[in-house]
């Protein structure tokens, strides 16, 4: 299946997640949490610039086979579209808390 095809079937089965970081001054940064296939963690998706799941880092950043994962294709794809995405509302210690929570640093 192409990446975009996966993409487009991520969007629609709503996987795609808005994040709003509360910033100092009531101003908002948004980046997008996409939920894997087997919805057991979310991918960080900063558009056009990085994705946390492991096809980014070895086909896009290591191997340079392509320019996106198809996580970054769907919010490209939601932001492009304008569809109507799930707004998680966190505060940056939450979602520091959690991006730290899905990153494994067991060395045993």
């Amino acid at each position: 299946m192409s990446d975009l095809l996966r993409a487009r079937k991520v969007l629609a089965a709503g996987r795609v997640k808005k994040v709003s970081l509360e910033c100092r001054g009531g101003e908002g940064a948004y980046i997008y949490a996409v939920l894997s296939a087997d919805r057991k963690r979310y991918y960080v998706v900063i558009p056009g610039l990085y994705c946390s799941c492991p096809d980014f880092l070895f086909s896009v950043v290591l191997r340079g086979r392509k320019d996106k994962c198809y996580h970054m294709l769907a919010v490209d794809l939601a932001l492009k579209e304008g569809a109507a995405l799930e707004e998680l509302c966190l505060s940056r210690e939450k979602f520091f808390e959690m991006l730290l929570t899905s990153l494994d640093f067991s060395t045993g």
